[in-house]
């Protein structure tokens, strides 16, 4: 195989179609398969073994202007991190689309939302948009249309009115980690509710979590804390001069969970026969931990597959489903921490 040297001018489809002794039109037919167009297993194959030996990629913008879209599906950050659940999701999403041939582009820009925002997306000619929804207001649905926007997909913790939504419930969350440390037959909890960047979680889980032990009838203290280890320590040495501490904590999420862990280790308690923990969004060091961190899990390959089937639903011109809302359940991975 050829390899062109560096600062060497790209192939195109002219040295394509000449390689392979066919027309520019069927080298084209070959890589966009546009319906109703067919060309011989024989012919295609010419084509492919061409593409590969002059290492030809089709223009991005020449696409685009043919069509007037690329192949992008565009995420615009949300306008709170998230941490690494939302990573997980992206990873899992962009996987997901590459399988309909498809690429996700991330755009970095937090501060707008509306029509303001959606003239910044649709300047860029994505194919389909995927935005939290609350980033969907003021029109901006009407001018990404307008714009030729084929797919527009909402995600977040309420319904859009207007386009397909993804529910993320975080509150969900909280309650199926405590229902799962109560049915494990722990009376006395406690749940960690994070300060910073991700508090609004926290408040959404410790929601949850307080609404489960309720309905239960079992008591469980909110302990609000910073992202410092000595904050984490101080709790924990608070809990051993208790005459009731708590026997199990919901640790709002992983991290959390492997600081408390530490701290209770660092006070001669063990992990889970002097305190059961738990955390969430299963991220992957849950596996590689002592003990095995149990973890709530938010499904992020469920959610990236589904997110992935729905848009490419919607390019092809069809609707999603009947209410046009996907709601992801979250659920307990158990293992050896509670």
């Amino acid at each position: 195989m050829s390899v062109p040297e560096a600062g060497a001018k790209p192939p195109t489809s002219s040295d394509v179609a000449r390689l392979a002794g066919v027309s520019r039109s069927t080298v084209s037919y070959v890589l966009n398969s546009p319906p109703g167009v067919r060309v011989s297993a024989q012919t295609r194959e010419r084509v492919m073994l061409a593409v590969r030996e002059l290492g030809y990629a089709p223009s991005a913008p020449a696409r685009s202007l043919r069509s007037g879209n690329s192949d992008v599906v565009l995420f615009p950050l949300p306008l709170q991190p998230m941490g690494q659940l939302l990573e997980a999701f992206i990873d899992e999403l962009t996987e997901a689309l590459n399988r309909h041939e498809l690429s996700l582009l991330i755009h970095a820009d937090r501060t707008s939302r509306g029509a303001d925002a959606a003239r910044q997306w649709a300047a860029l000619r994505p194919l389909a948009v995927m935005a939290e929804s609350n980033r969907l207001t003021g029109g901006a649905v009407d001018v990404l249309k307008r714009a030729g926007v084929r797919a527009i997909f909402a995600w977040g913790r309420e319904e859009h009115p207007d386009v397909p939504t993804a529910i993320f419930d975080n509150r969900d969350t909280g309650r199926v980690a405590v229902r799962h440390l109560i049915d494990r037959g722990h009376r006395r909890l406690a749940c960690l509710v994070p300060s910073g960047p991700l508090a609004f979680l926290g408040e959404e889980r410790w929601a949850g979590a307080q609404a489960a032990a309720e309905d239960a009838g079992v008591s469980l203290r909110r302990v609000d804390v910073g992202y410092v280890r000595e904050d984490v320590l101080a709790i924990v040495r608070q809990w051993q001069r208790e005459s009731e501490p708590p026997t199990a904590v919901f640790a709002g999420n992983d991290d959390f969970a492997l600081m408390i862990i530490s701290a209770l280790r660092e006070c001669g308690w063990s992990v889970p026969d002097d305190m059961a923990v738990v955390g969430a969004d299963d991220l992957p060091f849950c596996d590689l931990v002592w003990p095995r961190l149990t973890s709530v899990s938010m499904h992020t390959r469920t959610m990236g597959s589904g997110a992935s089937d729905a848009i490419t639903t919607l390019i092809r011109g069809r609707d999603y489903r009947p209410g046009g809302r996907m709601v992801v359940h979250p659920r307990v991975v158990v293992r050896e921490s509670g």
